[in-house]
């Protein structure tokens, strides 16, 4: 009977071990959900103001200026790092609806877009080739959400912001739509 007991407090202590050596191994490669992917960040939303919406396309490098036009830029805070924008390119009337939703297992701002919207942003993300463009959402004058500006930022008239969390995007989309 000893022989027995002996054999299980074994068996259970190895087990017991095992778990807590696999859970530690697999998580250790994993990212937290509020941490943000490579070349996007997410911010809390800025709660006190009217709600204003604005979408900019910045970048850390500034334009040049061509010939006859004036490289004139507005320079957007984003933690330590300023990029420079050529000012709003879409407002809240350029957008139809917004909503709560994740891409791919993080959480995220769903911002339907109108189709002039949709075309003034990609053309703005295609144009100028300058490295290191940004697409980055500002509500209440305070940028709470970027990501890289790819040309296929507007994926069927839809424009995904990354967001620390869930409850942090349904701050947001309330402010949007007026309801808090």
């Amino acid at each position: 009977m000893k022989l027995i007991t002996l054999v299980m407090v074994a068996a259970v202590t190895t087990a017991v071990a095992g778990c807590s050596f696999f859970e530690k191994k697999a998580t250790s490669g994993t990212v937290a959900a509020t941490s943000a992917a490579p070349g996007s960040s997410a911010t809390a939303v800025q709660a006190t103001g009217a709600g204003n919406l604005e979408v900019y396309v910045g970048s850390t490098a500034k334009p040049k200026a061509t010939k006859g036009k004036s490289a004139k830029t507005i320079p957007l805070q984003v933690g330590d790092q300023t990029y420079q924008g050529v000012g709003p390119i879409l407002t809240r009337s350029d957008i139809k609806n917004v909503f709560v939703t994740k891409a791919g297992d993080r959480p995220a701002l769903g911002l339907r877009v109108t189709p002039e919207g949709a075309r003034k942003l990609n053309a703005e993300i295609s144009g100028k080739a300058i490295k290191g463009k940004m697409v980055l959402a500002s509500l209440n004058d305070s940028i709470f959400s970027t990501t890289i500006a790819s040309p296929g930022a507007v994926d069927d008239g839809v424009l995904l912001m990354p967001m620390a969390t869930l409850n942090n995007a349904k701050t947001a989309a309330d402010i949007i739509r007026g309801t808090k």
